[in-house]
């Protein structure tokens, strides 16, 4: 019988007296890199030393797919995770005392949350969904085509960032803020300024603004007073709009209007905790799939040949329109799903995933303590499940060959507490990503330093310019069927 080894004996880089591997970590914004390197060196299972924090990282596919689906049960979100949301949703005084949103909640105050939201996000509303995206997608392709006639490099994320501001707060809120357009206004100032510093509070070494309270503390916890009062004001209109169209119970046309459908079928739900799960799927929503989307453009920027195969397949699917005019286009493109999915598995937006035990559990013959923290690295995982892991091949997800077939994607998590909201990130990512390959060509632009990784809320390619060339309107036509 083998016997279990305790966090002790585990393998890891050697620290300083003191301070452990803390100074490995700096920046910040590169540490999932070295946790990445150490778990290549000393994985399945390795342990990392941070000052007085201990943190075990696992990076075997299998046993990750296990912990995650242990969840809500077997497994917990990092308890410092949960209370930095938690702190910065209560400067906002009616939120005081209010349970937290899915993103944090735990055990059956998850169960009855996830139950809103998942009501709120049923599959079936997204053909109702589909006129924002398609509103959104064709504000996005007018910045892009005037981006492109000037021939000049593009900080392209700059305008993917406004494209799912645009289409996460008119399914939010109900309410158009056009940033693609009309630039960033007030309120979106205050979200990005919550996105900020969400991310420096979850990889902060010390929790410093327990004690005391910078400016830009201040200036937080100020951001977070006003998108509340931002987001009450959408609920009393939403609420106002269903008294008078009771029909949109059945048929909400967009997530307030879902939540509050949901909320008259279980009154326990507060105007508290629906204004909470709205600002969660704001703040998970933008960042995400704008950097989805970002990666996904940094790969296809070499690789020519993919952009004209999604060019192939964007224009079976929306005919002679420069966009998915209806849903159904946007099921008619699974190479460019493909090319997404792909695109998540080497350069996953959330690259690890942080959760503790319980209760004590044995984790690759190594004793694991109720409350120990456990890093998760679920990018480096999946890469090393598959066949030419390195290689951006977007076909493994459409091929049933063993040696390329590609592994379960972790990017939306695994078991009870996968993302909710993956259907409507895959619908707006299909169709900003089916715009940009029906009508434009990317190339990138190498003359500044080369993109880097960096880890804050999520993961972004730091320094993506590209050039974009509008396709010709011959190239954009439709082939004429051969008799």
């Amino acid at each position: 019988m083998t016997a279990i080894r305790s966090i002790a004996d585990l393998p890891g880089p050697r620290g300083l007296p003191l301070l452990g591997s803390a100074h490995k970590l700096v920046p910040v914004s590169r540490s999932h890199l070295a946790f990445e390197r150490w778990g290549e060196e000393y994985g399945p299972i390795f342990r990392v030393t941070a000052g007085p924090r201990v943190v075990v990282g696992i990076n075997d596919a299998d046993q990750i797919n296990v912990i995650l689906r242990d969840r809500p049960g077997g497994f917990r979100r990092w308890g410092d995770i949960a209370r930095v949301i938690q702190e910065i949703n209560e400067a906002a005084p009616q939120m005081k005392g209010t349970p937290p949103a899915v993103f944090t909640a735990e055990g059956d105050e998850w169960k009855r949350q996830r139950r809103l939201i998942v009501t709120a996000l049923n599959k079936d509303h997204l053909h109702r969904y589909f006129s924002v995206v398609r509103t959104a997608t064709r504000r996005l392709h007018k910045r892009l085509q005037a981006e492109a006639r000037r021939s000049e490099a593009v900080a392209v994320s700059d305008a993917l960032t406004a494209y799912t501001v645009d289409v996460t707060s008119a399914l939010a809120f109900g309410h158009d803020l056009n940033t693609l357009e009309h630039g960033d206004g007030e309120l979106q100032l205050h979200i990005q300024r919550l996105l900020i510093m969400a991310g420096r509070r979850i990889t902060a070494t010390v929790p410093y603004w327990r004690w005391f309270k910078l400016p830009a503390d201040r200036a937080l916890d100020q951001s977070m007073v006003e998108v509340y009062k931002a987001t009450e004001n959408f609920i009393e209109r939403a609420q106002a709009r269903m008294a008078v169209r009771p029909e949109l119970f059945d048929e909400p046309e967009n997530l307030i209007e879902g939540l509050l459908a949901a909320q008259r079928d279980d009154p326990s739900f507060t105007d508290q905790e629906i204004a909470g799960n709205l600002i969660t799927v704001l703040l998970a929503g933008e960042d995400t799939t704008a950097h989805t989307l970002a990666w996904t453009i940094w790969l296809l920027g070499s690789r020519p040949d993919i952009q004209e195969r999604l060019r192939e397949e964007t224009a079976a699917a929306f005919g002679r329109n420069p966009i998915a005019a209806e849903y159904e286009a946007t099921e008619q493109l699974p190479y460019a799903e493909a090319v997404l999915r792909e695109s998540m598995r080497l350069k996953s937006v959330a690259p690890s995933a942080g959760v503790e035990p319980n209760e004590d559990k044995t984790i690759c013959g190594t004793h694991i303590p109720a409350g120990t923290q456990l890093l998760l690295l679920t990018r480096q995982a999946t890469r090393a499940a598959a066949g030419r892991s390195e290689d951006f091949y977007p076909e493994r997800w459409l091929e049933d060959d063993d040696k390329t077939r590609a592994p379960k994607s972790l990017a939306f998590g695994a078991g009870p507490r996968f993302c909710p909201g993956r259907n409507l990130a895959f619908l707006e990512a299909k169709a900003a990503l089916g715009m940009l390959a029906r009508n434009f060509e990317l190339e990138l632009d190498e003359s500044g330093k080369p993109v880097r990784e960096a880890f804050g809320f999520t993961m972004v390619p730091r320094g993506l310019r590209v050039r974009l060339r509008e396709r010709s309107s011959r190239s954009r036509a439709v082939p004429a069927a051969v008799s």
